[in-house]
């Protein structure tokens, strides 16, 4: 099945109520479920199997998965999962994730351009087989790498889904690592530690820049608050970040763990 072009799937989201959510831990107890829901569409990043005790907080509804080489790093029912640390890895043993849900379509977090691209081609190729996938563009991704660095697989769902004409994009989930990830997810684990310690560390060099390639939440969040958020009326956003958007002490990760 060929690649779906940015023209239908702008079409399909135009003039529409979108919920963009996403695994942080900040969902938990928001109780937003049936808010979620009632979007025309429901966006999720790498996570579509929701468990029953989440339900009430980040709803039932998906229609469009945003993804790279994994259709989802949850940990289903049946899965055995080695915990090392902060570092857990998924056996994949639960016959869930194999599963047919009814996805309007797949999107990759990353365009081809970028120099690791390579990686996901063989898992977007099987998504295609299945569903409607699609590979976001070049740009504005690459145009807010330059301010940003690398962004990270939520964020770059933002930076994707406002070029498209939708009427309204609601986020939640998406906190920049202002929270950590909730729980059943693949990154359950990490701590403020893990997170300092890969923003300081590359992986690999971006032949494009010549720069070392690694993710920057703080640059994302203040590139998210005054080139997004101040200015575009279409993004509407949760509790948790209408509060560490208000307050500048927390563009500073640091200081959301103090």
């Amino acid at each position: 099945m060929p690649y779906v072009s940015d023209k239908e799937y702008h079409e399909f989201l135009k003039g529409k109520r979108v919920a963009l959510v996403g695994p942080a831990k900040s969902v938990e107890g928001t109780r937003q479920g049936q808010f979620i829901d009632s979007h025309d569409v429901v966006v999720r990043v790498k996570s579509i199997h929701i468990p029953p005790d989440f339900q009430d907080d980040i709803g039932t509804k998906v229609d469009i998965l945003y993804t790279d080489d994994e259709s989802t790093n949850d940990v289903l029912p049946g899965d055995s999962v080695e915990k090392s640390g902060d570092k857990w890895t998924i056996y994949e043993n639960s016959d869930l994730r194999d599963n047919n849900i009814d996805l309007k379509y797949i999107c990759s977090v990353y365009p081809q351009g970028e120099w690791f691209f390579d990686r996901f081609i063989q898992a977007l190729n099987g998504f295609s087989q299945k569903h409607k996938t699609r590979i976001i563009n070049n740009e504005p991704y690459f145009s807010v790498k330059a301010e940003t660095n690398r962004p990270n697989a939520g964020f770059s769902a933002i930076i994707d889904l406002l070029t498209a004409p939708l009427a309204e994009l609601y986020i939640t989930g998406i906190d920049f690592y202002r929270s950590l990830y909730r729980n059943d997810y693949l990154n359950s684990g990490y701590t403020p530690n893990t997170i300092r310690k890969w923003s300081k560390t590359n992986d690999g060099i971006d032949p494009k820049t010549g720069r070392e390639d690694r993710h920057d939440p703080d640059a994302q969040f203040k590139y998210f608050k005054y080139k997004m958020y101040l200015r575009d009326n279409r993004i509407k956003v949760d509790k948790f970040m209408e509060k560490v958007l208000a307050n500048p002490i927390y563009e500073n990760f640091d200081n959301n763990y103090e």
